[in-house]
Parts: structure tokens; sequence; C-alpha cells
């Protein structure tokens, strides 16, 4: 079930954690919210928010984000600056102190991990790539992603000693 004011507080403490690091914008700022509750619900069974994912041209986008990034600049929590450029992503600056986000167990490490991790190992371009796995890439634009999806993957193509393999079990039974 979607938390909608735990999903506010988790995007106000992203921002503050990472929103001033170089190239921290809205794509990594959209991975770190899908990988965070993708894997707690991996792990725990559970997501962090419940929030719904769909399918975008740069991977999976929270539907809510929009409406609490503008939500959370009215409240004067945030400053964003829009690009300049297609080069150039938008900017995050956290304003006020996030309030506590509500963490339940080993959430605020799972959060902390993907912030870090995608703010220091990726590029905008690299974490889009690596979100565009099997699931995604087998959803219609703009369908919900379910989160079980985080564990699609693709089957390899058999090798040569399996397909032979294959194929004499299936003549033993008459296939």
């Amino acid at each position: 079930m979607f938390d909608r004011e735990k999903f506010k507080r988790l995007v106000h403490y992203i921002i503050a954690r990472a929103g001033r690091r170089p190239g921290f914008g809205s794509t990594k700022l959209n991975k770190a919210l899908w990988f965070a509750d993708a894997r707690q619900y991996v792990t725990d069974g559970k997501a962090i928010t419940g929030a719904e994912y769909t399918r975008q041209t740069f991977g999976p986008v929270p539907r809510a984000i929009m409406p609490i990034r503008e939500e959370l600049q009215r409240e004067g929590k945030i400053r964003v600056t829009p690009q300049r450029s297609k080069f150039e992503g938008t900017r995050f600056e956290s304003l006020l102190t996030p309030e506590e986000v509500g963490f339940i167990g080993n959430e605020k490490q799972t959060v902390d991990y993907w912030v870090d991790h995608i703010a220091k190992d990726h590029t905008a371009g690299s974490i889009s790539d690596d979100s565009h796995d099997y699931a995604w890439e087998i959803a219609k634009m703009g369908e919900t992603l379910p989160y079980y999806a985080y564990l699609a993957n693709r089957v390899r193509e058999p090798n040569d000693e399996e397909m032979e393999w294959a194929r004499q079990s299936a003549a033993r039974r008459g296939l």
C-alpha cells in the first residue's frame, strides 16, 4: 500500500543526502527510489513506500514523483533548478532539514546504500542502463512495474552441449 507521506519524506531525505552531488538529478533520484523500494521488497516482502513505478524512457519512474517534488518546493523544503541544456540535468537542493522518514528495520541502510552507490558509481546514463532490465523491456510505455519485476532476468541461450542433450532427450521421447 502506498504511503504518500513516507514517500514524500523519503524524496526529501534523498535530496538532502545527495542533491548537491555533481550529476545527481532527476534520473538518479528516480533510480535511487526504485532500487531502494524494489530491493527492500525482495529482501523483506514489503517495499519502503509502496510507490507505483511505471516504465518510462529512462527507466522506472515513481508515478507520484512530480506532484511530490512540486509540493516540497511549495513548502520551501527543496529547490529544483531545471536543466539549462540537454546535457545538464535538473539540480536539487534541500533548504530545510528533512523530517524523520520513519524507516523500519534496515530500510535506512538500503536507501543509504542505493543513494551512495548511484551518486558515486554511476552517471545518469549508466544507472538508466542498469534499470533497463528484462521486466522494463517487456513492459509497455507507462505500464506499472511490479516490485517483483526487479528479479526478472533473461534466460541465456543454451550452449551446443545443452542443445544436443535436449535433442537426444526429445528423440528418446519421440518428440
